[in-house]
């Protein structure tokens, strides 16, 4: 029978004999396995660091193409606000010149009326109240002109800062065409502002006002045409009532109305209202397409800034 001593001894023995050898063997396998799976961690890592730089190098490409179609885009947009606010500023200029001798006139008129009306229980005429329809359509015609025009009168400042934009982003664009470095159209960023948008939507809206003020100033010379004519008619029919008032006399009121004048205004006008005609469609359909590109270049700067970022690091 074998003794406890014996099977202790045999015990210890198998575990030298076959444990032990076991025992490294496992840790080997287990070293091994653990470095297997850093090494393909790493190596998952590094292909997924060399993909998302082959994706960002992709990405800033296509940003950069899509800013060199747009940019240009911008600035020829850019060119015809330009043309488009200097004929709009022109108009305005010339109604402000031109629709002085139309107050004058109408002022002449005003007053004239006025004396009349004080004596009507010596002229009594039927045509009276017509000069005064038509005057005070005239009246309240021109101060709704007036208002648009003053309104206008901040468009020199606006192509003057539009035309500096265009003219930066354009410099900028043709150094970068030069050195082809992506970082020259970062500083075009600050160029395509909100205040440009805002410029551009001032530009839209002032063709609408501008046309309709036009259109207004049209009705004012027909107004102050009917006005100068019922009035002319009352004079010449109101006999020697009026001819002995000295207001008629007053050096300064003899030529106060001009129908010439009138003439060339009205015609003038007529020709500006042709030339603006389409204009305020045409600049709605350019701006919303400006904008469009202003917002598209400004994202695509967005991704050329965070490619700069990512590459730097």
């Amino acid at each position: 029978m074998e003794s406890k001593r014996e099977r202790t001894t045999r015990r210890t023995s198998f575990f030298q004999r076959y444990l032990i050898p076991i025992t490294i063997v496992s840790s080997v396998v287990v070293s091994g396995t653990v470095g297997y799976f850093v090494s393909h961690f790493n190596t998952k890592e590094s292909f997924a660091q060399a993909e998302m730089q082959s994706r960002v190098d992709d990405m800033q490409v296509e940003s950069v193409t899509t800013i060199e179609k747009e940019v240009p885009r911008i600035i020829n947009d850019l060119k015809e606000y330009d043309k488009d606010l200097n004929e709009l500023v022109q108009q305005v200029d010339w109604l402000k010149q031109n629709m002085i001798p139309v107050r004058d006139g109408l002022e002449y008129i005003n007053s004239a009326t006025f004396v009349i009306s004080g004596i009507n229980n010596v002229v009594s005429h039927p045509m009276l109240s017509k000069v005064t329809t038509h005057l005070s359509t005239a009246n309240s015609t021109l101060n709704e002109v007036d208002a648009v025009v003053f309104r206008l009168g901040h468009l020199s400042d606006i192509k003057q800062e539009m035309g500096k934009t265009r003219e930066r982003v354009n410099q900028l664009y043709e150094t970068y065409q030069t050195e082809n470095d992506p970082a020259l159209l970062l500083e075009m960023e600050r160029e395509l502002d909100t205040e440009l948008v805002y410029q551009i939507e001032d530009a839209r809206t002032a063709t609408i006002e501008a046309r309709e003020a036009l259109e207004s100033s049209t009705k004012v010379i027909l107004a102050a045409n009917y006005a100068n004519s019922t009035y002319q008619k009352v004079k010449n029919t109101s006999g020697k009532a009026i001819e002995k008032l000295q207001f008629w006399k007053e050096e300064k009121n003899e030529n106060k109305i001009d129908q010439d004048e009138f003439d060339r205004i009205e015609k003038e006008l007529a020709d500006s209202r042709e030339r603006l005609k389409d204009l305020p469609e045409e600049m709605a359909e350019r701006s919303k397409e400006t904008i469009s590109s202003i917002n598209e270049v400004k994202t695509e700067l967005q991704v050329v800034r965070l490619a700069e970022v990512i590459q730097a690091d």
